[in-house]
C-alpha cells in the first residue's frame, strides 16, 4: 500500500540520507574488501583489522536496514503497523547498531594499549594480552548484542503503556506507579548497551590523551619523533570519531524518547537517520583516510578507475 507523496522536506532529506548511505556502504564495504584480500594473501589478520573487518561488514548491513526502513516510512505504509508487522527490522536494526557500538570501543582500546605508554602493572598486562584476546571479544559482542537485542524487543510491548504514561500519573494508583517503573526500567535497558561501550571509548581516549601529554613533556626539543606523530595521528582518528560517537549517542537515546512519548513524526525520523548514517559513513571515510594501508589502497583504486 503505497502513501501520499511527501514533502519537498521529506524528499530532500530522504536524499540526503541515499547519499549518506551509499558513503557509508562504499567506505565500509571497501574496508571490509582490502582486509579480506589482505587475509587470503597472508592467511592471517592483525587485531586491528579483525575489529575493523567486524566493525565495516556490520555497518554495511545497517546502511541497508537504515535506507530500507527509511523508504517504508516514507513511501509504502504506516510507520506504526510496519512496527507490528516487521519485527525482523527492528531486531536487526537494534543488534547491528549495538554491535558496531561495541567494535568501535574496542577499536579505542587497542589504540590505547598498543600506543599510550604507562608503567601501571594492569595496564601492562592488559597491553600485553588484549591483542590475544580480540576474537574472543568480538564473538562475545555478537553474542551480547543478541541478547540484548532479544531481550529489549521481547519487553517491547511495555511501550504500548509507555505511551499512556502521562495518563498513568493523573491517576493516583498502583498501575501508574507500575507503569512508570517498567517504563524507566524499559528505557535503561534499550540505553545500557549503547552507554557502556561509549565509556570504555572516553576512558581510553582520556589514557591515550594523557599518554600523548606526558610524552611530549618529556621530549627536551620541539621536534616530533616518530612516537610523537603515532600519537598525533591517533588522536586526530579518536578526536573525529569522539564528536561523532557523542553525537550518535544523543541520537539514539533522543529516538528512544521520542518512541516512548509516541512521537511517529516522519520527519523528525528522517532528521535522526541522517544523523546515526552521517555518524556511520564519517567514521569510515576517516578510518580509510587515518590508515595509512586503507590510504594507499584507496589511492591505486582511484588511479585505476581513472586510467
Amino acid at each position: 500500500m503505497l502513501r501520499k507523496m511527501p514533502t519537498l522536506f521529506k524528499l530532500f532529506g530522504f536524499v540526503l540520507l541515499v547519499i549518506e548511505t551509499l558513503i557509508g556502504m562504499v567506505g565500509n564495504g571497501f574496508i571490509a574488501i582490502v582486509n579480506c584480500i589482505d587475509w587470503f594473501r597472508s592467511r592471517k589478520l592483525s587485531p586491528a583489522d579483525m575489529i575493523l573487518s567486524c566493525l565495516s561488514l556490520f555497518r554495511f548491513a545497517f546502511h541497508v536496514v537504515l535506507i530500507r526502513a527509511e523508504i517504508f516510512n516514507l513511501f509504502l505504509v504506516n510507520p506504526v503497523l510496519m512496527l507490528n508487522l516487521n519485527i525482523s527490522s527492528d531486531f536487526s536494526w537494534l543488534f547491528l547498531n549495538t554491535a558496531s557500538l561495541w567494535f568501535a570501543a574496542w577499536l579505542s582500546v587497542l589504540y590505547c594499549v598498543k600506543i599510550a605508554n604507562f608503567s601501571h602493572p594492569l595496564f601492562l598486562q592488559m597491553k600485553r594480552r588484549f591483542p590475544g584476546l580480540v576474537p574472543w571479544l568480538l564473538l562475545g559482542t555478537v553474542v551480547f548484542s543478541a541478547i540484548t537485542t532479544t531481550v529489549a524487543l521481547t519487553g517491547s510491548n511495555i511501550f504500548s503503556k509507555c505511551n499512556l504514561y502521562e495518563s498513568h500519573l493523573n491517576k493516583n494508583n498502583d498501575s501508574a506507579i507500575n507503569t512508570s517503573n517498567s517504563c524507566e526500567f524499559l528505557i535503561l535497558l534499550y540505553i545500557f548497551p549503547n552507554l557502556f561501550p561509549f565509556t570504555m571509548f572516553l576512558f581510553s581516549s582520556i589514557l591515550l590523551l594523557t599518554s600523548l601529554w606526558r610524552h611530549k613533556n618529556l621530549l627536551q626539543n620541539s621536534a616530533r619523533d616518530v612516537s610523537t606523530e603515532v600519537h598525533l595521528n591517533a588522536i586526530k582518528a579518536l578526536a573525529s570519531f569522539f564528536v561523532l560517537y557523542v553525537t550518535n549517542i544523543f541520537v539514539e537515546i533522543l529516538s528512544i524518547v521520542f518512541f516512548w512519548k509516541g512521537i511517529n513524526d516522519n520527519g523528525v525520523h528522517l532528521i535522526l537517520f541522517n544523523v546515526i548514517a552521517a555518524y556511520s559513513s564519517g567514521h569510515a571515510v576517516s578510518l580509510i583516510f587515518m590508515s595509512p594501508k586503507l590510504k594507499q589502497e584507496s589511492i591505486k583504486m582511484l588511479h585505476q578507475l581513472r586510467c
